[in-house]
């Protein structure tokens, strides 16, 4: 007689799988972008580029969904080890964070919420992702193979994506793409370094059109 083994397939998190989506240093901020990592988080690997309607940022992608204090994140993408996700309108503090799928449910995991958490995205993992005003990347040629690229300059003017980067004022709308009709800068000034040195800013405000990224417009 054949005996099935009792392998679980239900969703794990990593106990340090809760990470910012651009810097991956641990923990969360509101309506930002996280990163969870772990396993059998999904079966599937899937984006929500057919599954926003009229703005609305979906929180389940083929049954998978994430808890982030109890509040519904906004899943970007699915994977089996990992899941990109807007976290919530969530409070400071220790929080649980839950993945959820056909298998089951997570044990909750703890992240800790921070009103801010800024963090540039990169490109090949080490370059902050950079683009000129026309949106031409601002990056070392030879970073991606066959494009060619220029890279930043004493007096060009870029732009820097990340996350994590605090409120915005005004107040920007949860869980739905940034509408265009108004500019949400962050409520407090950022300050960008560059190779030690400070670097002028002309502001910081959210991407019309996205989800939880900002737009860090400085000279070089």
């Amino acid at each position: 007689m054949f005996v099935k083994s009792g392998l679980s397939t239900a969703p794990s998190i990593a106990p340090t799988g809760v990470v910012s989506g651009a810097s991956f240093v641990p923990g969360i901020v509101p309506n930002s972008w996280i990163t969870i990592q772990g396993t059998n988080l999904s079966s599937t690997t899937s984006t929500w580029d057919k599954s926003i309607v009229n703005g609305s940022l979906p929180t389940a992608l083929d049954g998978v969904s994430v808890s982030v204090g109890g509040k519904p994140a906004y899943v970007y993408y699915i994977s089996p080890g990992q899941i990109n996700a807007v976290a919530p309108d969530v409070g400071v503090g220790p929080l649980l964070v839950t993945v959820t799928n056909s298998n089951g449910t997570s044990v909750p995991v703890s992240a800790v919420s921070q009103t801010v958490g800024p963090g540039f995205f990169l490109w090949v993992g080490k370059y902050a992702v950079a683009t000129r005003q026309d949106f031409s990347w601002a990056v070392k040629n030879g970073t991606f193979q066959g494009v060619t690229t220029v890279p930043a300059k004493p007096g060009d003017v870029i732009i820097l994506w990340g996350t994590g980067f605090g409120p915005t004022s005004p107040v920007a709308p949860v869980g739905l793409q940034i509408p265009a009709d108004k500019t949400y800068l962050t409520a407090a000034p950022v300050t960008v370094t560059v190779g030690g040195i400070p670097a002028q800013v002309f502001g910081t405000a959210l991407a019309p059109g996205f989800a939880a990224l900002y737009q860090v417009a400085i000279q070089i």
